[in-house]
């Protein structure tokens, strides 16, 4: 199979508050999504479902044991691919700078 476009079944933004800075600051949003993976470097679409600068990615997807995810980012579609073989339940953690 293919590796393809993900839709996520949830996806949750946060507004990262700051009490304090040095330097100019920058406005930071945590998104939560959950999505289901179905083969090995599926992908989600950063415009569409986390808009803003890609600064952080992490995650991790549950078969029925938990492995990290380790998904990486292209500029090219702006799409964070899940690289790995486990398929299921992933849950991502994406942090980007908003304006």
């Amino acid at each position: 199979m293919a590796a393809a476009a993900l839709t996520p079944t949830v996806v949750q933004k946060t507004i990262l508050p700051a009490t304090n800075s040095t330097g100019t600051p920058i406005r930071l949003v945590k998104y939560f999504v959950k999505v289901t993976k179905v083969t090995q470097n599926d992908w989600i679409v950063v415009d569409t479902y986390t808009p803003g600068t890609l600064i952080m990615v992490d995650g991790f997807t549950i078969d029925t044991d938990g492995v990290q995810e380790a998904p990486t980012y292209t500029a090219s579609g702006t799409k964070i691919i899940l690289a790995s073989a486990t398929t299921g339940t992933t849950y991502l953690e994406v942090t980007c700078q908003v304006t």
